[in-house]
């Protein structure tokens, strides 16, 4: 959820907690809340246990920019 005391800060409180997913959830959930201004409800199953950093993050941006698109269409 954006806050709006400090807007590079974005909030999240996880509802359920899947060791080894949570970071990830949480990662796109602040990207989305922060890029969009809006809430961000984010599930995810993804564990990169062991993969390291880069590969999370290319996960992270790869759905980033995939719900950033289709938000995009919908604003033409």
């Amino acid at each position: 959820m954006p806050n709006r005391f400090q807007p590079t800060e974005a909030l999240s409180t996880p509802l359920y907690v899947v060791p080894g997913s949570i970071d990830f959830a949480t990662r796109v959930a602040k990207i989305l809340a922060r890029r969009t201004g809006k809430p961000a409800y984010v599930g995810s199953s993804a564990v990169f246990g062991n993969y390291g950093i880069e590969e999370e993050m290319a996960g992270v941006r790869a759905v980033v920019e995939g719900v950033t698109g289709i938000l995009d269409e919908g604003k033409d």
